[in-house]
């Protein structure tokens, strides 16, 4: 395609809704450039000048029923002392817990679910950062308070994978042995408990105690004003009808590579794309219901599936646009985020906090639908997801006590932080038209995390699409029947090592 394409100036309207009144603030211009926090006052996401938030005690208009859900706790108890949890790096923690007021909608509701369990239950909960430089150092650090004794957290949260890896050495509690945690509730996600339930047995902890797996589901975001100039058809009435596949979807861009003005012979970071497609692929087999490891129902036992017969289809589509013809360019996660939101890509698979995070930076207008169906075999859409995992010392003192507080943080969490996260920031200031509230909401009812990436070490079950078409470590491949062979006896003996690591864990406790 030679056409130029035309970039129309948008026209960013933020409307504030506040749980008492209504008044106008004034959104000042980012610099794409500086990463904006959305939490910050002054880029429009205060819900008003009083310092209220979704959760309080009127009427929310844009807190539906569904987050009014009441718990099993009692309804107070005085403990009189503090909960701790570690973690790593402050960045990280600020989707489950602040220690101010920031006049920001997000930090705001996060701090006020806090209060609400710190008052109700008599107790001051304190985040505690790791000292670790990295994240496998602060696995160690975890290890070692735990097995040394008792440690100095009621509560710890830890990097997926290696949260994960750690699990299987038999460090953390069995939570179906934690009183008071009602996995009935919404803040407990039928899915996620499914999935990371092996043996009757779950260690991990994800829940609406953090935004953490909202903000990382996966979908697509396109570019409205590159497809109304280049007359591709928006994806919403495909989505809608069900027949939205990702052969269409590349179909329409096959073609799209434009040379930006740096003068390099080849695609480069400066041209004009079909699709940026991020290398680190997260959650894609789960997002097109591949499931590389199956739990069978009769003996409960692990079963590879890493030969299902639809990702060949799938890495020959990826491998297509990114490789073979036009359309597409594979590269960074957060150098993707900035072709898009510079307006050089129709389309961008990414997270869907990136419209909370990333592209209110720019002066583009987006659309947002789920992952295209892979093919008419699949029945319906799915938001692979990932998340960061809390979990509780085997050796904790009062099981209760950190079931009552785990607990009331994860439905305040729900009926908090969640609405302001997703109904008020994400929906009603970052989503530019109503057809896209439509699709984030089906979105975030098909949120699916995959038990595969979660125990795969970061290796052959989750990262097969990684390592054969990033190009990052050696040339991009589509030979997907090789690289199975060959990854064939570590994906076994991994299986091996799940599975007895839980057995383990089963037989001490029976003991």
């Amino acid at each position: 395609m030679k056409k130029t394409i035309h970039t129309n100036l948008v026209r960013f309207i933020v409307l504030v809704l506040a749980l008492c009144m209504m008044i106008p603030v004034f959104v000042a211009c980012n610099d794409p450039e500086t990463p904006v926090d959305p939490n910050k006052p002054g880029n429009g996401t205060t819900p008003g000048g009083d310092g209220t938030t979704p959760g309080g005690d009127e009427k929310d208009p844009e807190k539906p029923d569904i987050y009014d859900v009441a718990d099993s706790l009692p309804e107070s108890e005085n403990y009189g002392t503090t909960f701790n949890i570690l973690f790593f790096q402050e960045k990280l923690a600020n989707n489950f817990w602040v220690d101010e007021r920031t006049g920001g909608v997000i930090d705001n509701a996060v701090y006020d679910a806090i209060s609400r369990t710190e008052e109700r239950f008599g107790v001051d909960i304190v985040g505690i950062k790791s000292s670790a430089g990295s994240e496998i150092d602060h696995v160690t650090q975890i290890r070692n308070q735990i097995t040394g004794g008792k440690p100095d957290f009621d509560m710890v949260r830890a990097h997926d994978v290696q949260g994960a890896n750690l699990s299987l050495e038999g460090v953390f509690m069995d939570l179906y042995d934690v009183p008071n945690l009602d996995f009935s509730k919404p803040w407990w996600p039928a899915n996620t408990i499914q999935s990371l339930t092996f043996m009757g047995q779950m260690y991990l902890i994800s829940s609406s105690i953090s935004y953490q797996g909202l903000s990382s589901t996966s979908s697509v975001f396109f570019n409205k004003t590159m497809m109304e100039d280049y007359d591709i058809e928006e994806p919403y009435e495909a989505v809608k009808s069900g027949e939205w596949y990702l052969s269409d979807m590349f179909a329409s861009i096959e073609d799209f590579w434009q040379e930006g003005d740096d003068g390099y012979e080849g695609k480069s970071q400066d041209d004009i794309f079909g699709v940026v497609v991020p290398y680190q692929l997260y959650a894609w087999q789960e997002s097109f219901g591949i499931e590389l490891v199956q739990k069978d129902p009769d003996t409960g036992e692990l079963i590879l599936n890493g030969y299902d017969e639809r990702i060949l289809p799938l890495f020959d589509e990826l491998y297509s646009v990114c490789w073979e013809n036009d359309g597409g360019y594979m590269l960074p996660r957060e150098d993707a985020k900035v072709i898009f939101g510079e307006g050089r890509a129709v389309y961008i698979p990414v997270d869907l906090g990136a419209a909370v995070t990333n592209f209110l930076n720019y002066d583009i207008e987006y659309g947002i639908v789920p992952y295209p169906k892979l093919d008419e075999s699949q029945e319906q859409y799915y938001a692979g997801y990932t998340d960061r995992y809390f979990a509780i010392p085997y050796n904790c003192s009062d099981p209760e006590y950190v079931g009552t507080i785990l607990e009331s943080m994860s439905a305040e969490g729900y009926r908090q932080v969640t609405p302001a996260y997703f109904e008020v920031a994400l929906k009603n200031r970052y989503t530019k038209d109503e057809t896209s509230k439509e699709m984030v909401d089906l979105i975030k009812k098909s949120m699916i995390l995959d038990f595969a990436y979660v125990y795969g070490a970061d290796k052959w079950w989750s990262r097969s699409l990684y390592h054969l078409l990033s190009g990052k470590d050696k040339d991009a491949s589509k030979d997907y029947a090789s690289y199975y062979t060959t990854m064939l006896p570590e994906a076994e003996a991994r299986v091996d090592k799940v599975t007895a690591a839980f057995e383990d864990m089963l037989a001490k406790k029976d003991q």
